[in-house]
């Protein structure tokens, strides 16, 4: 005698329209998903600044700076500056992007090491609180922790060396 496995009620049988429809979702999700990774991926918006400015001494501060406005990171930076009449220093090197508020302006601070000593650095400070969305501003003056203002500096066993005051420049999209 034969006999027969029960299928519960609540089981529904599968047939061929149900596993085409299951097989067809499963298709549209993956392919919703590829949608949103594209997308996110679009945003990304890097943007080109031209930095310019003039230091206490007269030498001029130029180059580039680019920054990714959709995430706020700093993605390069190729800056030139004269140190004196003879030397000039290339700062091409991100080395760290900071925010703090002087009061109650919030700031950034690039960091941006020199291209073949390791102890110079050109901080550029800008009046925004993220670099999300940003769209160029005025180097500003002051603000840096024991400093007068947005200056290269060079890092020794005592502390920091002043070597040029940069007076309020830009950093703008090119």
């Amino acid at each position: 005698m034969q006999t027969a496995t029960p299928i519960p009620a609540l089981v529904v049988p599968e047939t061929r329209r149900l596993a085409y429809l299951a097989k067809w979702s499963l298709r549209v999700v993956f392919l919703l998903g590829v949608m949103v990774a594209l997308a996110s991926q679009a945003t990304a918006a890097p943007v080109v600044f031209e930095a310019s400015g003039k230091f206490s001494n007269g030498s001029p501060l130029s180059g580039t700076v680019t920054i990714d406005t959709a995430t706020g990171k700093v993605l390069s930076a190729d800056l030139s500056a004269m140190a004196n009449s003879v030397e000039l220093l290339v700062f091409d090197r991100v080395i760290s992007v900071s925010h703090w508020h002087d009061g109650a302006t919030a700031m950034t601070t690039i960091a941006i090491g020199e291209a073949t000593n390791d102890d110079e650095y050109l901080y550029l400070v800008v009046k925004e609180s993220t670099l999300v969305g940003y769209t160029g501003s005025h180097l500003v003056p002051g603000g840096i922790p024991n400093l007068e203002g947005s200056c290269i500096v060079v890092r020794n066993y005592f502390g920091y060396t002043y070597l040029l005051y940069l007076n309020p420049g830009s950093l703008e999209p090119n």
